[in-house]
């Protein structure tokens, strides 16, 4: 409630400029957070990540139905569900296609969804067809079992679920990335086998924490297989925390002398990696390196080929300083800032967005399978009274025939509930054979059984829990995989200097009688031809490598360095070393 809210003469509220800009930001940040950027614990979607696999649902994409355009379900998104643009409504739908973006993607495209390369030069959504995938049903296989809420849509006509009940934590699988009115999130993908393991560990033992759950989950597993460098420890600490960074590197192999990358970081595009490396040589950063070449194909998504000058060049230390200063490795932050349960958004560590999970699930099911013993008791009721019916099917019949209203007469003659008597009124004659009698009999068998079965599961903890590691176990051994991104233990890269970046060169310094200093190349110098300013000669003398430094000392014993590649050339008559080392006076070099 505002307390500055007053009503003029003509009765319109008025409200202090102040007191309106508080409440409208506060609102419009609170619809960010909760309906556009951050993702829900129990699918790990966003609402427009949600609307479009729903939307999908209802058109009947399915992983097993024929390819639609894209533009059809863009459409029924925004007229139906999510009223904004749709060039952002389609690429959200892009980034769920691309194998490269997600770990285990949600739509299947036909046509240009984009590239490592260039993500946004998917074709336009009049060209692109699409459906979702298998891993879907994951999300969607039991939301029309009573196991999620429903809300109107925005104009209130139809109505969407407002989660799906997700058989898997989606959430850690695909991760995501999301940026809200003073939050973000960044949580990274990972690998079904490892955190299914983690949940169905988190099952049987009630107690446990992050230390036993990263006995199953080793790190994030990237759509790459490029390697994840950080170390246990770095590791640890972002999933106790629920935040930090994760580092990754190329992989590359030698062949025939040459150096070919044959992976890159997480949406690291091979383009720019070249245009970085290309523009070294250009600026002399990089001399060990003659040539650059993208062979990258249909077979070999990757493959970056950098040929080095001679087979002396030593190729960790190139690879490292590459490492260091381009893209090769790269950084990427962690912010497990998600919404949780109770509806509010908070940095989760990895226990506790499991168990957050794993109590979305058990609800679910609870509610599956309460959903299901509502019906099955529901066709018990009709079938007892059935069952009544033809136990005493020549009086029933009598009634039908004679009776005004048969229904009522039925209910206080037999007992029967308006629902059983009005079943019996709906039984077609061809039903009334003693065959039907005993298929009675037979399903009030089974759907007792089933009966009993579903109230000891819903009545027993244990019972659940087990029935949900089935469950988990199940959709493991189908969608399972190996992990992509290995884990891998390498030292820190670090970018070489210039000294070591230039060629090792013969260097000769001259130190003129008045204090002159110059380099020349080579140790071949003639010695004789070198010119001389009015009065000054040669002094000294000395041989080195370009990699190497002077080192000059004063008659009272102090010495100063200079690196030699930093020295005047020989070719006119130097410099005075006064103007380059300070306090020193041309008497006290010796």
């Amino acid at each position: 409630m505002l307390e500055s809210v007053e009503l003029n003469e003509e009765g319109v509220e008025q409200i202090a400029i102040d007191d309106f800009a508080e409440k409208a930001y506060l609102e419009y940040s609170m619809y960010v957070l909760l309906d556009r950027a951050l993702p829900h614990v129990g699918d790990g979607l966003k609402p427009v990540q949600r609307r479009i696999i729903y939307a999908m649902s209802e058109l009947g994409l399915r992983s097993t139905a024929k390819y639609k355009k894209s533009a059809r379900t863009v459409g029924d998104v925004l007229g139906k569900f999510h009223p904004h643009g749709d060039t952002a409504c389609y690429e959200a739908m892009v980034l769920m296609a691309q194998s490269f973006s997600y770990r285990y993607p949600l739509i299947d495209g036909q046509g240009n969804w984009g590239s490592p390369d260039d993500p946004k030069s998917f074709a336009a959504m009049r060209y692109t067809e699409s459906k979702l995938t298998e891993y879907t049903n994951v999300l969607l296989n039991e939301l029309s079992q009573g196991t999620v809420d429903w809300k109107p849509n925005f104009d209130g006509s139809l109505e969407e679920p407002t989660t799906l009940p997700a058989r898997l934590p989606n959430l850690l699988l695909n991760g995501t990335t999301g940026i809200a009115v003073g939050m973000a999130t960044d949580i990274p993908p990972h690998n079904i086998r490892e955190i299914t393991a983690a949940c169905i560990y988190l099952l049987k033992n009630k107690n446990a924490g992050v230390a036993d759950i990263l006995e199953f989950v080793k790190g994030p597993d990237y759509p790459t297989e490029a390697e994840i460098i950080s170390s246990e420890e770095e590791i640890a600490k972002i999933y106790t925390s629920g935040s930090g960074s994760i580092r990754m590197r190329a992989s590359y192999q030698r062949e025939n002398g040459d150096i070919v990358i044959t992976s890159l970081p997480h949406q690291v595009s091979g383009t720019k990696i070249l245009e970085q490396i290309a523009g070294q040589m250009q600026n002399k950063k990089l001399p060990m390196v003659t040539d650059l070449r993208d062979e990258s194909d249909h077979e070999n998504p990757t493959r970056l080929v950098i040929v080095p000058r001679s087979n002396k060049v030593d190729t960790e230390t190139m690879m490292a300083h590459l490492f260091a200063t381009t893209d090769l490795e790269r950084t990427y932050r962690v912010n497990m800032n998600v919404i949780g349960l109770d509806g509010k958004p908070r940095i989760m560590n990895i226990e506790v967005m499991l168990r957050e999970w794993l109590k979305y699930r058990i609800d679910t099911v609870k509610r599956r399978l309460q959903h299901r013993l509502n019906k099955v008791l529901d066709r018990l009721h009709i079938l007892e009274g059935m069952l009544i019916a033809f136990l005493n099917l020549d009086e029933i019949i009598n009634i039908i025939r004679n009776e005004d209203q048969p229904k009522q007469e039925m209910i206080n003659r037999f007992g029967l509930t308006d629902r059983q008597a009005e079943a019996i009124l709906e039984t077609k004659l061809r039903q009334l054979a003693k065959l039907e009698e005993m298929n009675i009999r037979s399903e009030l068998d089974d759907l007792s059984k089933e009966k009993a079965k579903l109230e000891k599961t819903l009545n027993s903890d244990q019972r659940l829990r087990t029935l949900i590691i089935k469950e988990i176990e199940l959709i493991d051994k189908k969608f399972g995989d190996d992990r992509m991104s290995p884990i891998v233990k390498r030292k820190e890269a670090q970018a070489l200097s210039d000294a070591d970046i230039l060629p090792t060169e013969s260097m000769t310094i001259v130190l003129s009688a008045k204090g002159w200093v110059r380099a020349a190349k080579g140790h071949d110098i003639d010695l004789e031809k070198l010119g001389f300013k009015s009065g000054d000669e040669l002094a000294d003398v000395a041989y080195g490598k370009s990699n190497q430094s002077a080192v000059f000392i004063g008659s009272s014993g102090r010495s100063y360095t200079l690196p030699i590649t930093t020295l005047p050339s020989a070719r006119g008559y130097g410099e005075p070393l006064t103007g380059r080392l300070v306090a020193l006076s041309v008497g006290n070099i010796s």
